[in-house]
């Protein structure tokens, strides 16, 4: 079983591929290739799981996806998962050179900002994946809507080990992060336009209305960071919003947050919500496309309208008010996460579809 994705980075698909090879049967013999280097996800990666470098300098770096394409045609595997856009397009060719190869390739978001030449890519590849797998049920309606014949596409959603996110906030932790006492609402993700980190900020001046004491902590990098740092500076509350870049704690960093906002404009099934709902956090969200497949309206958390800073700020300020319905609304959306959204399931999902594959 081999899987092939640009980086071993932190990020969503990144940590699904990580936990997935981490759990997966051992009759699947997985074999983990990278574009790029592998990246900081490698080190949790267990050691009898071998990960392989193409070594790529940049994307232009013809070299890398034509020593896949020789090394697929050696070593014929039969099975080959990719996720993402770019490691998407080379499975789907490199499929071509070894035709008893079953090519496997994802659905991680529905993307409603793609580049016209991403877009022509992905349509003309397409019809090379023998199996597609998406995250959520927007995104096989978003993949279906452009041309993949539906027999061929898959749910599966993300999972996450629930009981990593049941941690207590380490002995001077806030100190060391650099917070003053006061309730925190937190998020996780990279800080890119689609995640709504702006909205958040914006919003930021009508919860300290509220509470002159709250902390705004934005956790994860990216090319927005200046500018939400100025952002903030600007509107006057740069001492109480906390840029911690990328982070591998985050277990800890959510049992510390009191509200969890995730305003983002497009989404796939976000592992940074799921996770949220591990640790037991009341959640204000947009209804997009895999955030409404986790959060149901008014009973795991609040929806709001996209971009709409003042219902933002309002249901922030509303469960930093009234700690019954934030309890509630957190408690429901663990529940969900234990019943429906966990590692095993998820890793047992995969295994089966690999195994109807093999059997074709």
């Amino acid at each position: 079983m081999w899987y092939l994705i640009g980086t071993l980075a932190v990020g969503g698909a990144e940590r699904t591929l990580v936990d997935l090879v981490s759990r997966l049967d051992d009759r699947f013999d997985p074999i983990i290739w990278t574009i790029a280097e592998p990246g900081p996800l490698a080190e949790t990666v267990p050691e009898d799981v071998p990960i392989r470098s193409l070594g790529a300098q940049s994307k232009a770096d013809i070299r890398s996806p034509i020593q896949f394409i020789q090394e697929i045609r050696r070593e014929r595997p039969p099975l080959l998962q990719s996720f993402l856009f770019f490691d998407n397009t080379l499975t789907r060719l490199a499929g071509l050179a070894s035709p008893e190869t079953t090519v496997i390739t994802g659905v991680r978001a529905v993307p409603d900002d793609r580049p016209r030449h991403r877009e022509w890519v992905d349509r003309v590849t397409l019809r090379f994946s023998d199996a597609i797998v998406s995250n959520s049920e927007a995104g096989a309606e978003w993949i279906t809507s452009r041309g993949a014949p539906p027999d061929r596409v898959s749910v599966i959603h993300n999972g996450r080990d629930v009981d990593r996110y049941d941690q207590p906030v380490p002995d001077g932790y806030r100190n060391r992060l650099g917070l003053s006492e006061g309730p925190v609402v937190g998020t996780v993700g990279r800080l890119i336009p689609r995640k709504g980190h702006h909205d958040l900020i914006a919003a930021w001046p009508s919860i300290r209305a509220y509470s002159d004491s709250a902390q705004l902590v934005l956790v994860g990098d990216g090319p927005e960071y200046n500018q939400l740092r100025e952002q903030a500076n600007r509107l006057g509350y740069g001492d109480s919003v906390h840029l911690l870049g990328r982070r591998n704690d985050i277990p800890e960093l959510l049992a510390l947050f009191d509200v969890f906002a995730f305003p983002s404009y497009f989404e796939g099934l976000p592992g940074a919500l799921l996770e949220a709902m591990c640790a037991e956090l009341p959640i204000v969200t947009t209804p997009v496309d895999g955030c409404s497949e986790l959060i149901e309206d008014s009973i795991h958390g609040t929806h709001v309208p996209v971009g709409d800073t003042g219902a933002l700020a309002q249901a922030i300020v509303q469960y930093l008010a009234d700690s019954a319905l934030a309890g509630e609304h957190a408690a429901a959306a663990h529940e969900r996460a234990v019943a429906s959204f966990s590692l095993e399931t998820m890793v047992k999902n995969f295994e089966e579809l690999y195994d109807s594959l093999t059997k074709l």
